[in-house]
Formats: structure tokens, C-alpha cells, sequence
């Protein structure tokens, strides 16, 4: 892939990012953290809907074979489990909490977005 490439698909993923923001700030929540970094996991966005902490996985597509869902792996899944769990014990209080995954496909002009809500439950870790 070349370098042009690369920064078109990464200014695609930070504004597929922004419009999960701005989707999660329409329905309430607070965004607690961007891009949250705990050794090598990453987790997109980190939201708050009073006691229930939302870690979600933001995919971005331009119409490819496979669904933007479809690509968040058992891999992906684990690791932001192992982030969500450093990150809820990081905090004073109980809270709920769940794995959204939000989609969208198309290009910067003509896009579909998808919240898919409760996407997974936590694997078991091996």
C-alpha cells in the first residue's frame, strides 16, 4: 500500500471516529476517552451513559467484500476486553458496562452509519 494510500484510509478512520462521537454525543452519552492506549490495545472511544461505561470499536469501509462488523476479530475482541477490564478497575464506583461496534461504510461525501449495541459479550481469555 502506498503512502498515499495509508493517509487516505487513516483521515477515513479518524473521520468514520468523529461521526461515532458525534452519534453517541446525539444519544446522551459523554466521551470519556479517544483512542485510549494501555500497552498495545487501543480502544477507539471510551462513552458514559450514567452508570454504563461503553467501549467502542469504530470500523470504516468503502464497500468491500467484507462487512465492517464482520471484521472485528476474536483478536480485536480479547484485546479490548483486556482494556476495558484495566479501565473499570481504574475507576471508583460500580459500573455496567458493554462492547459497541460502530460502522460506516461508503466515502466522506456518501456514507451509512451502523451502532450495533451490545456487539459481544467478553470472550473467555486463554
Amino acid at each position: 500500500m502506498g503512502r498515499e494510500n495509508k493517509l487516505r484510509d487513516q483521515a477515513f478512520g479518524k473521520f468514520a471516529e468523529d461521526k461515532a462521537v458525534e452519534f453517541y454525543i446525539s444519544q446522551g452519552y459523554a466521551i470519556k476517552e479517544r483512542n485510549w492506549r494501555w500497552h498495545k490495545i487501543e480502544i477507539d472511544i471510551i462513552a458514559q451513559y450514567g452508570n454504563i461505561i461503553v467501549f467502542v470499536e469504530v470500523k470504516a469501509r468503502s464497500g468491500r467484500d467484507m462487512s465492517a462488523a464482520e471484521s472485528v476479530t476474536m483478536a480485536k475482541m480479547k484485546n479490548m476486553t483486556r482494556g476495558a477490564d484495566v479501565y473499570l478497575k481504574s475507576l471508583t464506583g460500580d459500573f455496567e458496562y458493554r462492547y459497541d461496534i460502530f460502522t460506516l461504510t461508503g466515502d466522506f461525501e456518501n456514507y451509512v452509519t451502523e451502532s450495533i449495541e451490545d456487539a459481544f459479550i467478553s470472550p473467555l481469555m486463554k
